[in-house]
């Protein structure tokens, strides 16, 4: 069950028990069986650019009442951002598939590498399964140039040297095939969590 954090943001518009107040055009009122990508399915908007338009929104605590801003009609994507939202796309559809070591069929088991090998190889790429080998390609990034479609990777989480690989949402959020918590394909939080904070390794780019 949800639970319901007092810092999220405070609903200025809520619906019950058939009475409405209506929400501003922009925003949508949240169901308790929501998530961003529900609502991103729902609205058809880019899920990297629903959680970069909502920062003060926790991506596990979404609730009834709660008030999620939906981005502006915006520009034309540039090709690496069209790609980029693509594989998150493929990705999100795995949500929740248990983690399993050397799983690589979807909606059945993903290990970390697994997972990523999958997604972006639905897009034309011919990734190998495995996070070591993964972290070779591309160009590295550094944290403050971090942008969508990234791979970050950690390092010593069960072997030494690169160990895990996730995709970075935007936002400060990742979507990875993880045992941290629960075991199973889900988004989140990177710089903050302690554990990721101890085993960050770094980051390439193969999207151009």
């Amino acid at each position: 069950m949800k639970k319901i954090i007092l810092t999220t943001v405070v609903a200025t518009s809520l619906m019950f028990g058939g009475i409405a107040n209506a929400a501003p055009s922009n925003t949508y009122i949240a169901t308790d069986s929501d998530t961003f990508w529900s609502i991103s399915q729902k609205l058809n908007v880019p899920l990297s650019d629903l959680i970069a338009n909502n920062p003060k929104v926790n991506a596990d605590n979404i609730y009834e009442g709660v008030i999620i801003s939906i981005p502006s009609k915006t520009t034309p994507k540039a090709s690496w951002e069209v790609k980029a939202d693509a594989i998150i796309a493929i990705g999100m559809k795995q949500l929740g598939v248990p983690y399993v070591f050397g799983g690589s069929t979807p909606y059945v088991a993903f290990d970390c590498s697994g997972f990523v090998q999958y997604a972006f190889n639905q897009q034309g790429f011919n990734l190998l399964h495995s996070a070591a080998l993964q972290s070779q390609l591309g160009t590295p990034v550094e944290k403050s140039n971090l942008r969508k479609g990234d791979l970050v990777f950690l390092q010593g989480t069960y072997t030494t040297g690169v160990s895990h690989v996730a995709i970075y949402l935007g936002n400060n959020q990742i979507l990875q095939a993880g045992t941290m918590g629960t075991r199973e394909v889900k988004v989140s939080t990177l710089f903050g969590t302690p554990y990721y904070d101890a085993h960050y390794w770094g980051a390439r780019r193969l999207i151009n």
